[in-house]
C-alpha cells in the first residue's frame, strides 16, 4: 500500500512538473494515433468485453472491464475516458469518449463514432480501445493508462435499413430491374429509370416479399399503382421514404463530351434504347484523351469515373479513353452502378 501511494504521488508531481498545454479537444474530433501523457499503475487495468449490439444494449455500452488494485486512503478513480482507434481506417484516426469506472459509454455517442468512420450499415466494426482514468486526491490527479483492448461493436438498425428500392412497373414489364440506391440509409433513394404514366411500385425487394409503396406511398397490400402526369420518359428519380414523396428530373438527352471528342462545348447526342433501358451511340471517333458524359447539355447530371463497369455521378473522374472509332453505350442505374461500353468497330 505504500509502495503504491508513494508511485502515486510521483506520478502526481512529474505530470504538474510535466504539463505543457491547457488546451480542450472536445470528443468529437478526430485524432491521429497519440497518446495522452500517462503512467501505468500495477494492478489497474483494462480486459476486452464481448462483441456488442448497439441495438440490444440500452442507453450505455460496455467497452471493457477495469481491474483496480486496492487504492492508497483519501485516492479516488474518476475522469475516465476510452480513445477509439477504429482498425482498419488509415491513416490511423481516433475519438475519445467519456466512460464510467465500470467501463461503459453513451450508446448513441458510439454509435456517433461508428458512423464517422464506417457510415450507417449494419456490420460488426473493429477498434482498438486505450483506456485512460485518473486516481484524484486532494485537487491533484495522476493520470492512468489501463491498457488497450480490441474491441467489436455492431451498430444500431437504421430506420431504413434497406439499402436498395426496386422500381416495378409498366415501363420494365413489372420486373423490379430498375434499382434506387441509399448511400446514408436515411430513407433518401436515388436511381435512373424510364418510367410511363401506366403506373409502378417501389419495392424494399427485388420481389414483392418485402414492403412495397403504391399510391401515395400506401403499403397496403390492395394499394394502387402511383401514376404520374408527366410524359412518358426517362428520369433521374429521388424517393424520400421519410415525407413518403418522390421527384423526377426529365433527362431528355444524354451526350459524350471532352477532347477525346473534340472539346469540352459540344455534346455528341446519345439515343435511348427502350429494349436494353440503354443509351447509345455509333461510329463516334476519338481521339487520346478525356471525355464524360452528361445529361441535358448541363453539369447538373453526368458519369465520370475510372472503372467503365461502375461509374458515378458524383463527380467522378474524367475518363480516358483511346483514339479509335467506337459505338459507345451508357446504362445509367443507380450511382457506382451505370456502366459504359466502348465498342471498337
Amino acid at each position: 500500500m505504500k509502495k503504491l501511494s508513494l508511485y502515486i504521488t510521483l506520478v502526481i508531481v512529474s505530470l504538474v512538473l510535466g504539463a505543457c498545454s491547457d488546451e480542450y479537444e472536445p470528443w468529437s474530433n478526430p485524432q491521429a494515433y497519440s497518446q495522452e501523457s500517462s503512467i501505468t499503475i500495477p494492478g489497474i487495468k483494462a480486459s476486452a468485453v464481448a462483441t456488442q449490439d448497439l441495438s440490444t444494449v440500452g442507453d450505455e455500452v460496455p467497452l471493457f472491464t477495469l481491474s483496480a488494485a486496492e487504492l492508497p486512503e483519501g485516492y479516488t478513480l474518476g475522469n475516465v475516458r476510452v480513445q477509439l482507434f477504429p482498425a482498419d481506417v488509415n491513416p490511423p484516426l481516433s475519438t475519445t469518449l467519456d466512460a464510467t469506472v465500470d467501463g461503459k459509454a453513451n450508446t448513441a455517442e458510439v454509435q456517433a463514432v461508428i458512423e464517422k468512420y464506417y457510415g450507417k450499415r449494419v456490420e460488426p466494426r473493429k477498434f482498438v480501445a486505450v483506456v485512460y482514468l485518473n486516481a484524484v486526491k486532494g485537487g491533484q490527479a495522476a493520470r492512468i493508462e489501463a491498457g488497450a483492448v480490441d474491441l467489436t461493436i455492431i451498430p444500431k438498425k437504421p430506420t431504413f435499413a434497406s439499402e436498395y428500392l426496386y422500381m416495378s412497373g409498366d415501363a420494365n414489364s413489372w420486373q423490379h430491374s430498375d434499382i434506387l440506391y441509399s448511400s446514408d440509409l436515411d430513407g433518401k433513394y436515388i436511381g435512373y429509370m424510364y418510367l410511363t404514366q401506366n403506373g409502378f411500385k417501389f419495392s424494399t425487394q427485388p420481389n414483392w416479399g418485402g414492403t412495397n409503396y403504391g399510391k401515395d406511398f400506401s403499403t397496403d397490400a390492395g394499394a394502387d399503382n402511383i401514376t404520374m402526369t408527366e410524359p412518358n420518359g426517362f428520369y433521374k428519380v429521388e424517393v424520400n421514404l421519410v415525407t413518403r414523396s418522390y421527384k423526377l428530373t426529365p433527362i431528355t438527352k444524354i451526350g459524350i463530351i471532352g477532347d477525346a471528342t473534340g472539346g469540352w462545348t459540344n455534346d455528341i447526342d446519345m439515343t435511348y434504347n427502350s429494349a436494353s433501358h440503354s443509351w447509345s451511340v455509333q461510329h463516334v471517333t476519338l481521339v487520346n484523351g478525356e471525355m464524360k458524359f452528361r445529361a441535358n447539355g448541363e453539369w447538373n447530371i453526368s458519369w465520370g469515373g475510372t472503372d467503365l463497369n461502375h461509374l458515378t455521378s458524383t463527380n467522378g473522374a474524367n475518363l480516358k479513353v483511346k483514339a479509335g472509332t467506337y459505338t459507345i453505350k451508357l446504362t445509367p442505374s443507380y450511382d457506382g452502378n451505370t456502366k459504359a461500353e466502348l465498342i471498337a468497330e
